[in-house]
């Protein structure tokens, strides 16, 4: 995408720059941070946008008065970019101009995303659906997670402001359910009858496991993140037809997630950001080494945490290490490693990719 040629109405109308204002992560920080950085002239004009989406955003929950709604705009705008001299009063009439049209906006988008029956459900296998079938909805509208049990036996836990729909009974050869929003899910295994999750953006598919599904309507990400078993996710705009057997769908593991990316339009497998020891992993590993060869702890780490570690083992195969590493994470115990051996690691692919020349004592 090339912000380059961007006006204000154009950021805020885009959807990667509203998920940075309202929901930022550390993605979105870095990406707008380095391009204010290489775009100097763009400083200003991404601060008014900022400003107004996030007027906007809170007017979209509150009633809305038109002229009080104007002026907060404008308040907003002057307070955002710290303006060091008033503006001029055709300066100011663009801008009451331009909040005026956002304010329609505002408008149009919360009777549409509040008031009508079917918002938010934007998946095209539920519009598709045999009518005939009897749905269940349920939707969080606590602040505490809410537990359901499908008829399979399932549970899934629902965070604030999730909705589900899915079959009151599964049909004989599936069960299919779709989200919006976040829950974990703690799947019953039945090699005969795939349990299928359906978000606006990912298609998701497991036989028998533990993992969450984040899939907000207000963020263009969406994530999957496995705990126990496996699971399989293809982008819905991947999928030609209803049998999901795709060369493009991707595998997930535990201490894995795949995140479908909306400025790279793609899927991408990652590590978790604090991955935790299996549950089946080997329950004598103390991390604890004497004079204990580089191939034996990464063979360790691999068992501990279902994560794939590539190194050259000609290339390291006299280095040894000593030390405690029992109390530390995955990526603290690489560091930690990195220091005593002299080597470095990168993540490519969900994977521990391991590089230098060497011990380095």
């Amino acid at each position: 995408m090339n912000y380059s040629h961007y006006n204000t109405i154009d950021f805020v109308k885009d959807d990667f720059f509203c998920r940075w204002v309202q929901n930022p992560d550390k993605h979105t920080n870095t990406f707008w941070q380095d391009f204010m950085q290489n775009h100097p002239e763009k400083r200003t004009v991404i601060l008014e946008a900022k400003s107004l989406v996030k007027t906007l955003g809170t007017m979209q929950t509150t009633p809305i008065d038109e002229d009080a709604s104007l002026e907060k705009i404008w308040s907003g705008v002057e307070l955002e970019i710290q303006l060091s001299e008033k503006p001029s009063y055709w300066y100011r009439f663009q801008w009451q101009l331009a909040a005026s049209v956002l304010l329609l906006i505002g408008l149009g988008y919360w009777i549409n995303h509040y008031q009508r029956e079917d918002r938010n459900y934007e998946i095209p296998q539920l519009a598709n659906y045999n009518k005939e079938i009897e749905f269940v909805e349920n939707q969080n509208t606590s602040n505490q997670p809410l537990s359901i049990t499908v008829s399979d036996g399932s549970e899934i836990v629902l965070q604030k402001n999730t909705r589900i729909k899915y079959p009151k009974v599964f049909e004989k050869n599936k069960r299919e359910v779709y989200l919006v929003g976040e829950a974990f899910f703690k799947v019953k295994r039945n090699p005969q009858k795939p349990f299928i999750i359906y978000t606006k953006k990912l298609i998701t598919q497991v036989l028998g496991t533990s993992f969450t599904i984040k899939a907000n309507p207000n963020i263009e990400e969406e994530r999957v993140i496995v705990k126990t078993g496996k699971v399989s996710v293809l982008a819905q705009k991947q999928a030609s037809d209803r049998n999901h057997t795709n060369p493009n769908t991707i595998i997930v593991t535990p201490n894995q997630e795949v995140v479908y990316e909306l400025s790279k339009d793609k899927l991408v497998k990652k590590i978790v950001e604090l991955p935790q020891i299996l549950a089946d992993s080997s329950d004598n590993q103390t991390f604890i080494y004497r004079n204990a060869s580089l191939a034996s702890v990464f063979s360790d780490l691999e068992k501990a945490y279902g994560i794939k570690i590539v190194y050259d083992s000609k290339l390291y195969e006299d280095c040894t290490i000593n030390g405690n590493l029992s109390d530390e994470t995955m990526f603290d115990k690489l560091n930690s490693i990195s220091k005593i051996t002299g080597i470095s690691y990168q993540v490519i692919d969900a994977q521990i990719i391991i590089s230098g020349k060497g011990c380095n004592y």
